[in-house]
Parts: C-alpha cells; structure tokens; sequence
C-alpha cells in the first residue's frame, strides 16, 4: 500500500510541476505578445532577444538571448510590430535558441518615454533666435507644432535648436531642434506659426540671412529646399492608427524636402505607403 501511496505522489509531483521542469531539455519558453521597454531598458538604441522574454526564463536562456539583436528599439512613445517570420530570420544561425521559443505571430514593442513640454520648445527657440542676433523677439501669441506624440527617454531634457528657414509653402518658420543630449532623443522639425501681420518682417529678416546660422554644420538641411530623405535610404515611418503610434524602419522610393507626399517601402510586409516627410530620415502617415 504504501507503494502505492509513493507512485500516486510522485505522479501527481510530476503533473503539477511547470513544464520546463517536468519536461527538461525539451520544453518551449513562449515570448511576449506585447512588450513595454521602460527608457532605462533600452540598451544602445536595440531591441534584444532578452528584451522579449518572460520573466520567468531560465537564466541560462536570458543570458545567451542578451546578445542577439532582433531590430532597432522604435521611437520614443511609439509602437513597433514584430512579425514572427522576422525573429525566425534573425535566429536562423542560433536553431538551438529558436528550438527553445514559441514564437507568436506578432510582437508589439512599444519604448515609453515622455512628451515634449511646450514650454521647454518655446525657451529654447527664444534662446536660440536671440543667440542668432534676432532683433525681433519670439511672439508668445505665435503657435509652435512638432510631430505629435514625439517622446524623450528622459523627462524634460535640454532642447537645443540647430537650424531655422522661412517655408513659403507653410508661411510659417521651420525650425529643426534636438536634445542636448543625443541618447535622450533624436532630431525633430517645430513649425512655428507667426501672427499674420509679422509674417512677411520675419521672412525679410530670414531671407536677408539674420539668424541664419553659420556654425552649424548641417544647418542648410533644415532649409525649406532641402532633401531631408534621400532616395534608396533607409527612413523611420510614424504611423497612427487608433489611437496608436507604431514606428516601421522603410526605404525611400522618393526624394523629399520638408512637407512632401513621398513613396516608401516597408521590405518587410513588401508595401508601399505614401507619407509626409516631417524630419531629417523622419515620416509620418495615417491609416
């Protein structure tokens, strides 16, 4: 009987044990349907195997999956969509890795981070217009936009405009800006909206060269007349749908300076989509 009693409690042992105990060696770790990448997380701009992992992996596997590197790391608040094909692909010289995963068919990786503060944009292209020998000063009734949704890995962090043209297209000033910092975030067009009735003084003092900066040495792309995505060069596309902005890595079929319609290709699904350039390697669509 107490045989018995020893057979039926280890059987029942071995049913309540996790698989990846019970079944050593041959037992599958399932990665993350959605993943949310805190900006302490993100490591040199990557998204890495580990990052897609449960907590709950084995050691073992977490540490052999830090160095396999799945895609770059989306945009600051900005979701990017991993098919399954694609880690099948990045896996396909480490089988023994792939052999222990279970893939689903899509990853969502969305990095956190904070929104830019209107303010800290206003301060620093004030600062960066007087710096410029601006005689006029910025308008505090004059409008500034920005991609929206463009998040920072840090909470208000150090702006620092490079760049300003007048658009004749726009009417409006354009002024390129980035973080102090380049790790914190990456560089971004502010369209700044003047009162209608100071609008052609501004273009005259643009035109005449004032503010023009000529210690920059990639001043000239934030021009209205600049190609700021180049034809057969990678780009980052900002979609929004529903509420969500996802980030996909494309090829530009087209040249385009600031505002243009251009064609991209997404390699991935094989698309072609149709976006607005808003920034140096940067586009924008709605679905």
């Amino acid at each position: 009987m107490s045989y018995v009693r020893l057979m039926v409690s280890w059987m029942l042992a071995l049913v309540l044990l996790p698989p990846c105990v019970a079944f050593a060696g041959n037992y599958t770790v399932p990665l993350r349907a959605a993943v949310d990448l805190q900006p302490g997380m993100v490591k040199q701009n990557v998204v890495w195997l580990s990052d897609l992992l449960p907590s709950d992996a084995p050691v073992g596997l977490r540490r052999s999956s830090a160095a396999i590197e799945i895609c770059r790391a989306p945009q600051w608040g900005t979701v990017r969509i991993l098919e399954a094909d694609e880690i099948g692909r990045r896996l396909a010289q480490r089988p023994d890795l792939l052999s222990q995963l279970l893939v689903p068919p899509r990853i969502s990786v969305r990095t956190e981070g904070w929104p830019i503060r209107e303010e800290s944009v206003r301060d620093a292209v004030s600062k960066y217009l007087r710096q410029q020998g601006m005689s006029n000063d910025f308008p505090h009734e004059a409008k500034v936009q920005w991609p929206e949704g463009f998040a920072t890995a840090v909470d208000h962090p150090l702006l620092q405009p490079t760049a300003l043209a007048w658009d004749e297209r726009r009417q409006s000033l354009q002024v390129r800006v980035r973080c102090a910092n380049r790790s914190s975030c990456g560089s971004f067009m502010v369209n700044v909206i003047l009162p209608a009735e100071l609008r052609q003084q501004w273009r005259e003092n643009l035109s005449t060269g004032t503010g023009s900066p000529a210690d920059e040495p990639q001043a000239a792309a934030a021009t209205a007349g600049a190609v700021l995505a180049e034809k057969g060069k990678p780009a980052t596309l900002i979609f929004d749908q529903m509420g969500m902005r996802i980030s996909l890595r494309v090829i530009c079929l087209q040249g385009g300076m600031l505002s243009q319609q251009i064609r991209v290709f997404d390699a991935q699904s094989r698309r072609v989509f149709r976006a607005e350039v808003v920034g140096a390697g940067l586009l924008h669509a709605t679905l």
